[in-house]
């Protein structure tokens, strides 16, 4: 008699959802731990760090370009504007050229919070999806809006909320 070990049995391929739930699974830990490490060493939550990307890169941005830039609902550009200003990252100022129309600056501070920010500071979601043709796309965007249609209880709001918030 043969005191070997008996082997496990060949494990099955995994259905395509289960699949599917696993790369769902990758991409959310993924995102999780990229807005970890943004905290850690800028002390700026991921869609802060967006929005004073943002500001840096486009110069006489107003609250409502920044809401349009991120995709975001402006009281939530504002909420951020709101905690950059207060914490000295950026500042507002009037436009020489209408003084009633404020635009945003980003300070010393807040260079110096970006320059210490892990990158890409859109987050690394955005980031890929910028990069990917044109047509992978399209396909991604039409499969997750087949997904979304047979979901149930969905938060339809949170498509206007930036995803280091969710």
């Amino acid at each position: 008699m043969s005191s070997a070990t008996p082997h496990p049995p060949a494990s099955r391929p995994l259905s395509p959802d289960l699949e599917v739930l696993k790369q769902f699974r990758i991409i959310f830990k993924s995102i999780r731990r990229h807005f970890d490490h943004i905290r850690e060493y800028s002390g700026l939550s991921g869609a802060q760090l967006w929005a004073l990307s943002c500001i840096k890169d486009n110069p006489c941005l107003r609250v409502s370009d920044l809401a349009r830039a991120m995709t975001v609902h402006q009281s939530t550009a504002s909420n951020l504007v709101e905690k950059l200003v207060s914490i000295g990252a950026i500042s507002r100022q009037k436009s020489s050229e209408d003084q009633r129309v404020t635009t945003l600056v980003v300070s010393g501070l807040g260079e110096r919070m970006l320059s210490d920010a892990p990158g890409p500071v859109q987050g690394i979601l955005p980031n890929a999806l910028a990069r990917m043709e044109p047509d992978t796309l399209r396909a991604l965007h039409a499969n997750l809006e087949a997904l979304l249609a047979v979901m149930d209880d969905l938060e339809a709001e949170a498509a206007n909320i930036p995803l280091s918030d969710i």
